[in-house]
């Protein structure tokens, strides 16, 4: 008899302690889903990335590139319902902007424009460690937010210095400035010793 007392105290001090850990869980629940909509409030206000106006030079060929198509098409679509909303689209973004320096279109493939490809990766990769908290910290998403506004104004200001100095005429002769460092660059690459030998064997013919 006093054995089943004692287990029937301690079933119900097993139970007591699992109800409090739950309540415990339960009120931690709606302590993070009250930060979250406050932080959802905030970043729904200061969300605002703005795609900068281009050249038509520049249009055209950023209209080529699908992988920047799709990119900036995401960026434009601003999330509403929550922050699970923003969660989805932060990673989405970040997926879309891993390899985006790997496939740039011939013209603008150049080292500057790259560079300021990567630096807003790293942006956008830094909002996604953040989003992917269970208390989202508002006030870290805000600056990163105006940076990655920052990073595709300098994007797009590289693309258009490379439209304006293609348009740039050669002066006269710079072509064949250009033509004869390409030149010596490749007789540089050349096996001199292999150009020996067939001289050699051209004078031993003779």
């Amino acid at each position: 008899m006093r054995l089943l007392k004692i287990l029937g105290l301690s079933f119900a001090l097993f139970f007591t302690l699992l109800s409090c850990k739950e309540e415990d869980n339960d009120k931690l629940m709606v302590e993070m889903e009250k930060k979250n909509a406050l932080a959802f409030e905030k970043i729904n206000k200061s969300w605002n990335i703005i795609i900068p106006a281009q050249s038509p030079e520049v249009q055209s060929e950023i209209s080529k590139w699908k992988e920047w198509q799709s990119f900036e098409q995401d960026l434009k679509q601003k999330p509403k319902a929550s922050i699970s909303a923003f969660k989805l689209k932060v990673e989405s973004l970040a997926k879309k902007s891993d390899s985006l320096h790997l496939s740039v279109p011939y013209q603008f493939n150049k080292p500057q424009v790259r560079s300021r490809i990567i630096a807003m990766q790293t942006k956008i990769q830094a909002l996604d460690t953040y989003f992917s908290l269970d208390i989202v910290p508002q006030d870290k998403v805000e600056p990163l937010i105006r940076e990655i506004n920052k990073e595709l104004i300098a994007f797009y200001n590289q693309c258009n210095e490379i439209v304006i100095k293609n348009r740039i005429p050669f002066e006269v002769g710079e072509k064949e400035m250009i033509s004869a460092l390409d030149t010596t660059r490749n007789a540089k690459t050349m096996d001199f010793d292999e150009l020996e030998k067939i001289e050699v064997q051209e004078k031993d013919k003779k």
